[in-house]
C-alpha cells in the first residue's frame, strides 16, 4: 500500500487484518510528578504524544485514581521516578465490601480524570486517537484491599461480601467509561493489572468475579471507536479473554510464560494484536538494537497480518527517550 493513511484508517486496518501502509505504534508511560493534577498531567501527555507523534495516546492517568474516591490514600513523592506509596485503604477485611456506596463518576478523583480527557481532546484535536485507562472492577477490588493476595483471601472468606463489592465498583465504573466517551475519549485502555493471572487467582475465580463484570463495563463503552483490553503480569489468562468484546489486546508478548504474538495470531483472529518489544530495554543505553531486533522478530512472527507495535506493558519512567525514538524510526522506515 503506497497512499499514506490516517491514523484513524491504520488502526482500523490492523483491527479488520487489512493491509496498511505502515504498522501503527505507541507507547506510554507515567509521569508521577504531574499526575497530581489534570492541567499538568494533560500537557505533559500531550508533549510526550507529539514528541513521536504516536498513533493513539493511551491515557497513563495515576495508577491509583480508581480506588481515591472510596478512601484510598497516598503519599506523593514530589519526585520523577518514585511512584506514590500506599498511606491507607478503605477495605480492610471482606466484609467492608459490602458497605462500599455507589460514586457519582463525575466527583472526585472521577471528575478530574473527564477533566483531563477534556483538556487533551481539546489540545490534541479531533483527529488524535485518545484512549483512557479504565481498571476492571476486580483489579479495583484488589487494590481497595491492598493486594491480589488479600483479595483471594476475602473471596475464601465471604465471597457474598466480595460480590457486593463488584457490583457497587461496576456500577460506579459503568457510568464514568460512558462519560469518558462523551468527554472525547475514543475508547477504553481495560486494564486487568494483577486480577487476571495464574499467579493470583484460578480460572474459575476470574470467570466469576471478573467476567461478567467486565462485560457490563465493556458494553457500556460498546460504540467507541476502540477497545484494548490489557491482561498484565506473567501467567496472564491472555487467552481465556481473548473473547472480550474489544478490538485489541495488549499483553506481556517477552514473558515466557504467556503465549506468543505468533500463538495469539490463531487464537485472537478477530482481535488487534499490540506488543512486541520488551518494556525493560527502554532505560538501557545502546538498547536500540535489541530493541530494533524485537520489532522485526515480531514482524516475522506476525507475517502479513499487521499489528500495533507497543510495549509489553508501561515502559519505565527512566525510559530513555532515543530508544523510543528508534523504535518510531523503524517502524516508519526512517
Amino acid at each position: 500500500m503506497s497512499d499514506t493513511l490516517t491514523k484513524r484508517e491504520r488502526l482500523s486496518r490492523v483491527v479488520a487484518g487489512q493491509q496498511v501502509d505502515r504498522l501503527p505504534v505507541s507507547l506510554w508511560r507515567h509521569f508521577y510528578v504531574e499526575e497530581t493534577a489534570a492541567e499538568p498531567l494533560a500537557a505533559r501527555l500531550a508533549d510526550w504524544h507529539r514528541r513521536f507523534d504516536f498513533d493513539f495516546l493511551k491515557i497513563n492517568v495515576r495508577a491509583q485514581y480508581h480506588t481515591e474516591g472510596w478512601g484510598a490514600q497516598f503519599a506523593y513523592s514530589g519526585q520523577e521516578h518514585v511512584k506514590p506509596q500506599r498511606v491507607d485503604l478503605p477495605v480492610k477485611a471482606a466484609a467492608d465490601f459490602a458497605g462500599l456506596p455507589v460514586l457519582d463518576p463525575r466527583s472526585w478523583p472521577f471528575g478530574e480524570m473527564l477533566q483531563l480527557v477534556s483538556l487533551l481532546r481539546s489540545d490534541l484535536g479531533r483527529d488524535e486517537v485518545l484512549l483512557m485507562t479504565v481498571f476492571n472492577p476486580m483489579s479495583v477490588a484488589l487494590d481497595l484491599i491492598g493486594g491480589a493476595d488479600r483479595l483471594a483471601a476475602a473471596i475464601a472468606a465471604d465471597p457474598e461480601a466480595v460480590h457486593a463489592g463488584l457490583r457497587t465498583v461496576t456500577d460506579t465504573f459503568r457510568d464514568f467509561a460512558m462519560l469518558c466517551i462523551d468527554e472525547g475519549a475514543d475508547g477504553l485502555f481495560f486494564a486487568t493489572t494483577h486480577a487476571a493471572t495464574a499467579e493470583n487467582f484460578t480460572l474459575e475465580q476470574v470467570e466469576e468475579f471478573g467476567r461478567p463484570y467486565d462485560m457490563e463495563i465493556l458494553d457500556a463503552a460498546d460504540a467507541a471507536f476502540m477497545n484494548m483490553l490489557h491482561v498484565c503480569k506473567p501467567r496472564a489468562y491472555v487467552r481465556e479473554l481473548s473473547d472480550y468484546p474489544v478490538h485489541a489486546i495488549n499483553w506481556d508478548t517477552s514473558d515466557a510464560t504467556n503465549p506468543s504474538l505468533a500463538e495469539m495470531r490463531g487464537a485472537a483472529a478477530d482481535k488487534a494484536l499490540a506488543g512486541g518489544l520488551s518494556r525493560e530495554l527502554f532505560p538501557v543505553e545502546d538498547a536500540g538494537e535489541a530493541l530494533v531486533g524485537e520489532l522485526a522478530a515480531a514482524r516475522k512472527m506476525m507475517g502479513d497480518r499487521p499489528f500495533i507495535v507497543a510495549s509489553t506493558c508501561t515502559i519505565p519512567t527512566e525510559t530513555l527517550e532515543e530508544n523510543v525514538a528508534i523504535v518510531c524510526r523503524a517502524v516508519r522506515g526512517a
